[in-house]
Parts: structure tokens; sequence; C-alpha cells
């Protein structure tokens, strides 16, 4: 038995707490008529609107062409739309559409319901210290990772 990596693990914790959230909200947003991709494609393009395909894609860390997919099927329900770079007209910015607005409030009410669940029981106190300790986890990680980008 490998007793080096109990599934009480930090790690294991935060990667088995990350799926399960990810599973809970799909079933959540799945009548709203989304897939997990097509989420993840909006709620980050409401953070990073006027991106491009490209710049995208590596966030969500996805091959441009499974976005580009993606992207057709969201810009057929008139949720995202391509528009032109104004410098570069070889370039298309994505940009959320009015349309979308609605269905992003719904996903992030949604959001906020399946993560009031997850910490029930936690004191504000609590839940505000496993906010600030994850930040400084994800801070720690951003670090190594550049630091990691910058040796090779």
């Amino acid at each position: 038995m490998n007793t080096r990596a109990p599934a009480e693990h930090v790690g294991y914790l935060i990667g088995d707490v990350s799926r399960i959230l990810r599973t809970v909200y799909d079933r959540r947003v799945e009548p709203l008529g989304l897939t997990r991709a097509q989420w993840r494609v909006l709620a980050r393009m409401s953070r990073i609107e006027g991106c491009t395909q490209t710049e995208l894609a590596a966030e969500l860390e996805i091959e441009k062409p499974t976005l580009g997919r993606l992207i057709d099927r969201l810009e057929e329900k008139e949720w995202v739309d391509r528009r032109p770079d104004e410098s570069d007209a070889r370039i298309k910015r994505l940009y959320l559409t009015e349309r979308a607005g609605p269905l992003l409030d719904e996903m992030f009410t949604i959001a906020d319901e399946v993560l009031g669940a997850a910490i029930a029981g936690l004191s504000k106190k609590e839940a505000d210290q496993l906010n600030a300790s994850l930040l400084q986890v994800k801070s720690n990680l951003t670090d190594l990772l550049n630091s990691d980008s910058g040796s090779e």
C-alpha cells in the first residue's frame, strides 16, 4: 500500500473538491442548455472579454480548433460574437452578446448557491481563512510556474 499520498492529502483533496464542484455545477446549469465546456468558455470570457481565440484557448488550456468549435456553437446560440480587431482585421476578438447577460447572471447565481452549499458548516471566519489560504496557494503555484517557464 502506498502511504506517501493518502486520499486525505491536501493535493488530492483540492483535486477532488474541484472535480465535485464542477460536477454539481454541471448538473445545475444543464437545464440552461450549457455543457461544461460551454460554461467554462462563457465564464472565462466574462473575465477577459475582447480576447483573441488564441488567448482564450491558452487560458482554458484547450486546443484552438476545439475552442473554435465551441465558439461556433455559442455564436449559433447568440451568446458570443467574433469581431475584427480594430488595428488588424485578420484578428478576431471574442465578445459576449447582450443575450448572454441574463445567462451569465443565472450561471453566477447557481455558482454562488453551489459554493454556499459546499462551505455550509464553516463559520464566516473559517470560510474567509479557507479563501485566503487558497489564494496564497494559488500565488505560490503561480510563482513556481513563472519561475519554471523562465528557466527553459
